[in-house]
Parts: structure tokens; sequence; C-alpha cells
């Protein structure tokens, strides 16, 4: 039997999208949708011949600064939002990769992307107010609101982040915005190991500080950050990084109690204020897309438990190329060498077992799509289960939107 040729289908605006999925339900074809295609590789991929839409043309955006309420499209760039926003001095605390590749709204929203600044603002469904969506029969549904303070009963719109899709097709966006920080800096220390950096970073959670990111780094992780912006430490050396972000006031409080804890490093300390640490805090948010050549691993347990599972890992003996800990919620990525999908598949499986016994979990995030035997590798999405399961029997029971892109 042929195979079904792919269908490229660009609508620009909900009328259209939603009169594509009409189509596709009435084929029974299943479809794939995406924006700018900068997390393609997140994942499981789609079976072939599925219909494929661009939702790159939705990108409007509407800003009221009074109100600090932003409305986009899907297809928005993230990098443009930020600059309508920047002009009134004010920001949507969303630090997620590939912002520099033309990341999408839509596109962070479906994958659930954050950065290391999600310790101090939380991920997308914190800033979230309410979306629309077209759902699996062409049908358009709103939940939440343009304002801050909405009731409409459950937030639907909160199953929709890190779904990849699979519940229906985001078509806008609402988000709370706030007014850019005074202040906006890190703070950075050499270590001897990643185990060092994660130690101290975890005192400091434990402090009367409030940081907004607590990263740690290994070796190869700081070295990647060290080609695009200003690190301290030496070629191969671990780093503790903390963000700071707020008033002036809370800027010389978190200097002035962040030196008490510079002896325990293995170089000085680094400052680094603005405009250097824009560039610092875009090199961090990025890491995943300089490790995108790699099978990237998320491995996740309480924040005290992560160190004693990432040593019972042994990331050493299975090759790992870089290794970074978001200390404060208790997150590591590792990115492995690509090779063949079914010895990584093993690997993977191997710490997921580990770490389910501390009631954690390792997924595979993302990896090459010409990867070998990809289609072996344990993709997951952290806290889905039998809600997204339930949700999409209800409102997708054929499987039609983004089939195969997230296990239900």
């Amino acid at each position: 039997m042929a195979a079904v040729m792919e269908t490229f289908e660009t609508p620009a605006s909900e009328e259209e999208l939603a009169a594509v999925v009409r189509a596709a339900a009435a084929e029974g074809r299943a479809l794939v949708t995406e924006c700018g295609g900068t997390k393609r590789h997140y994942g499981a991929a789609p079976p072939d011949g599925v219909r494929r839409v661009d939702l790159s043309r939705l990108s409007s955006v509407r800003h009221e600064p009074a109100d600090m309420i932003l409305s986009v499209g899907a297809g928005a760039k993230l990098a443009e939002v930020r600059s309508v926003l920047a002009a009134h001095g004010q920001w949507l605390p969303l630090d997620p990769p590939f912002v520099a590749a033309r990341a999408s709204v839509g596109g962070v929203l479906a994958t659930g992307s954050s950065g290391p600044q999600r310790l101090g603002y939380g991920t997308a469904k914190d800033l979230l107010l309410g979306l629309r969506v077209v759902g699996a029969h062409g049908g358009v549904t709103k939940s939440g609101g343009r304002v801050v303070k909405n009731v409409s009963g459950y937030d639907l719109h909160r199953p929709q982040v890190g779904a990849f899709g699979s519940l229906g097709v985001i078509v806008e966006a609402h988000f709370k915005v706030a007014a850019r920080p005074e202040t906006s800096s890190l703070w950075a220390l050499p270590c001897a190991t990643l185990d060092d950096a994660h130690g101290l970073l975890l005192e400091i959670a434990a402090s009367a500080l409030r940081p907004v990111a607590l990263e740690a780094l290994d070796g190869a992780a700081a070295d990647l950050v060290r080609a695009r912006a200003p690190l301290p430490g030496a070629a191969g050396q671990a780093v503790a990084v903390v963000g700071i972000e707020g008033s002036r006031a809370v800027f010389e409080r978190h200097a002035r109690d962040l030196a008490t804890y510079a002896a325990r490093g293995r170089g000085a300390p680094a400052l680094v204020e603005r405009p250097t640490s824009d560039a610092l805090w875009e090199a961090l948010a990025e890491l995943p897309a300089m490790t995108a050549g790699d099978v990237r691993v998320r491995v996740g347990a309480r924040p005290h438990d992560l160190p004693a599972l990432l040593s019972a890992l042994e990331l050493g003996r299975e090759a790992a190329r870089a290794s970074s800990v978001r200390v404060g919620t208790g997150v590591a990525h590792v990115a492995l060498a690509a090779g063949e999908g079914a010895p990584l598949a093993t690997v993977v499986e191997r710490w997921h077992r580990l770490a389910s016994a501390r009631d954690g979990y390792a997924v595979v995030e993302s990896a090459p799509l010409d990867l070998p035997g990809r289609a072996r590798l344990p993709f997951g999405a952290p806290g889905a289960g039998r809600l997204h399961a339930a949700l999409r029997q209800a409102w997708d029971p054929k499987g039609l939107l983004n089939a195969g892109r997230m296990s239900p």
C-alpha cells in the first residue's frame, strides 16, 4: 500500500483553523499542529501520513498596559512579545529555550517549556488567565478570561499546558504580565563538582533568601554557557548560579548574604548585573538549544532527594555530555550522546526505576528526529497520567489531535 502523503495547512484565522480540524475529523485522519517548529524534536514523533497544520499566521498581539493583560495568538513569537511589553516597562516572566530560534507562544504552552526563572515566577500555567482552543470536532471553546480575577469553575485551560496539543489546538492565550524588575542579576560561584554546586544551592534554598533561580551546572554545561556569556570558573569547572531580581534593596540583601557562601567554592564568586546579566540569563535559558543534538533526559524528585538519586544514576558511567539541575524545583536535565535508540532506552528505563523508588521519574524530553531507533525511547511528560487520559478520552476519543505526540 502506498504511503499517504502529508498535507500542509496554514490557516490565517480561527475560522480557517476550525474548518481544517472539521475536515480532518470527517476524514478520520490524524492532525499535527506546530507554530515555529523549534521543539519538533520534543516528545514522540507523530505517525506518517498526518495532516500538518502550521499556526504561525495566528500571530496577533494585543497588549493592555494599564490593565497589565496580554492576549496573543498561538503563532506569535515570544521575542516579539517581549519587545512589545518592554516598550511599556513590562514583561512576561517566561524564559523557555529556543527564543533565539523564534519559539512561539503556542509552542511554549503546548510543550510546557520553562527556564531557570521558573523557581521565582512559576510556569506558564501560573501566568495564564485563559485560552481559546479548537477542539477535536472543530468547535471553539474558551476557558478563563482576560482579567486577573475571573471565576469560571474549573481552570480547564491549565491541562492544555504541556499536553502537546493532544487536548485541543490552542488559538489564543491570555496572560497577566508584570512590571520589569528594577534589578536583574546573577551570583555565580565556581565549584569542584556538580554535587558540590547542588549541595550549596540547597543550603541557599533553605535560607531566608528568595532567589528567582538556583542552577547547578556541571563543567560541560558551564562551558556551553561560558561560550555565550561571562561565567566565572576555569574550563570544565562546575558552577552554582543564583538569580536575583526585584528592588535595589532586595539585590543588596542577597549580595550581602551570598558573600558568606563564597568560601565554599573553588574560585572567586562573580556578581553580574545588567546589561551583562541579560546575556547570561539568555545563555542559561538556551542551554537545551545548545544540546539539541543530544538525547535530553529529564529527571525529577523532591529537591532534597535529587542529589542521592543523581548519585545512584552514575551519570559518568553513562557518558553524560552535560548535566544541569534546577535545584529549587527538583529537576535535572542530562544530555546523553545520541547513538542508537534501543541502548539509550535501556539506560533511561533503568533510571526511571531508580527514580520511581524515590517517588520521582526519568523520561526522555527530546531527541534528534533522525536518531536510529528513536521510537524506542521512553518519552513522557511528568505529571501526565490518568487525568490527561480521561480528558483526552472525553474531548478526543478518536485520538486525532496530535496523535502520537504524547502518551495517553
